[in-house]
């Protein structure tokens, strides 16, 4: 079959290297060569949001009582596709190719335009704007930059989305393959508890976990260790942590947002009482350091989840541990 091009009159306001145009198109047209990436369905490759249905349906209703969306679809044209620009007529043109743009910004316009087309509405324009010679990362950082003031943007995809662009070894780059691999490895105490993409009890997202694990990670003794014994270190502290809730049929608080913060507050004082007790950082040690959690009320004393009540479990957490160090006898320090 010959190849069908798209052609439209167009402005051509490139800067640099990255091509830059805007066109407008019908949803129907759009879709025959655009995709939408979402980390729901890939996170390696993915970054958009879910599609909300509901919204979806909510601008098909705005756009059938007569309004128009003046936002402008933001499409990136991926390496293999061949966008002509016609100085002379100001025409731009292009193959159809399935998947041969990517949604960076737009989707629920997009989507939402064509349900009201389906629906018979007639003679829908969007405007769209076409990136060019973009790679992975600058479609994320694009991405980022669009939707980072705008309401909507969950700040977990926006921490998941930095594995793009975080520096190698930085604390970013450590923290998330630790939040990967410790959601993936069976000895973990958190295995499939971590979650990129939702909020949901017997979840823990990366919002907590990058408030707990960054200070911790910045600090004696894990900054200094190689990043298989930070991620061997946590393991044997959370393995600790749990063992003690799972005494008292506690141990789904380990995955909710206020204990996790809490509970890596006392890091450094949990730390140096493994050392004192096992005289090295083992799940053993950590086992003894965390016997005073069988001591904490978690039912009248501590159940919120705002900044008070996480410096409120995390100084009964210390206090706890200082009793107990306490009461500990020789014989168990030496």
């Amino acid at each position: 079959m010959p190849q069908v091009n798209f052609t439209n009159t167009a402005l051509n306001l490139t800067r640099g290297s990255v091509g830059f145009y805007v066109t407008a198109m019908a949803p129907g047209e759009i879709l025959k060569f655009a995709r939408v990436s979402r980390v729901s369905e890939d996170l390696i490759q993915g970054f958009q949001r879910t599609l909300e249905v509901s919204r979806a349906k909510k601008i098909a209703s705005y756009i059938t009582e007569g309004h128009v969306l003046p936002g402008a679809i933001i499409l990136s044209a991926q390496k293999s596709l061949d966008i002509e620009f016609d100085e002379d007529t100001s025409k731009i043109s292009f193959p159809i190719v399935e998947g041969s743009f990517l949604v960076i910004d737009g989707q629920h316009r997009l989507y939402g335009s064509h349900l009201a087309e389906l629906a018979g509405q007639e003679n829908i324009k969007l405007p769209v704007c076409i990136l060019s010679n973009l790679n992975l990362t600058k479609e994320v950082e694009y991405f980022i930059d669009i939707n980072s003031n705008q309401k909507g943007v969950p700040k977990t995809l926006r921490i998941e989305l930095t594995k793009f662009i975080a520096e190698p070894d930085s604390i970013d780059q450590i923290r998330l393959q630790l939040f990967e691999d410790l959601n993936a490895e069976e000895d973990s105490p958190l295995h499939t508890k971590l979650s990129a993409i939702q909020r949901a009890p017997g979840y823990l997202s990366h919002v907590p976990f990058e408030i707990a694990l960054n200070k911790t990670l910045a600090t004696s003794p894990l900054k200094d260790f190689s990043y298989d014994h930070k991620k061997k270190l946590i393991k044997n502290y959370l393995i600790g942590v749990v063992k003690n809730l799972a005494e008292i049929g506690h141990e789904r608080k380990l995955t909710q947002s206020a204990f996790f913060q809490a509970i890596f507050r006392v890091y450094d004082k949990a730390c140096d009482q493994a050392l004192m007790f096992g005289q090295k950082y083992s799940a053993e040690a950590f086992s003894i350091v965390f016997e005073c959690l069988q001591n904490l009320d978690f039912e009248d004393r501590h159940t919120g989840t705002n900044e008070e009540a996480i410096a409120k479990l995390a100084e009964d957490i210390s206090h706890l541990l200082d009793i107990q160090y306490k009461t500990k006898t020789p014989n168990d320090l030496f």
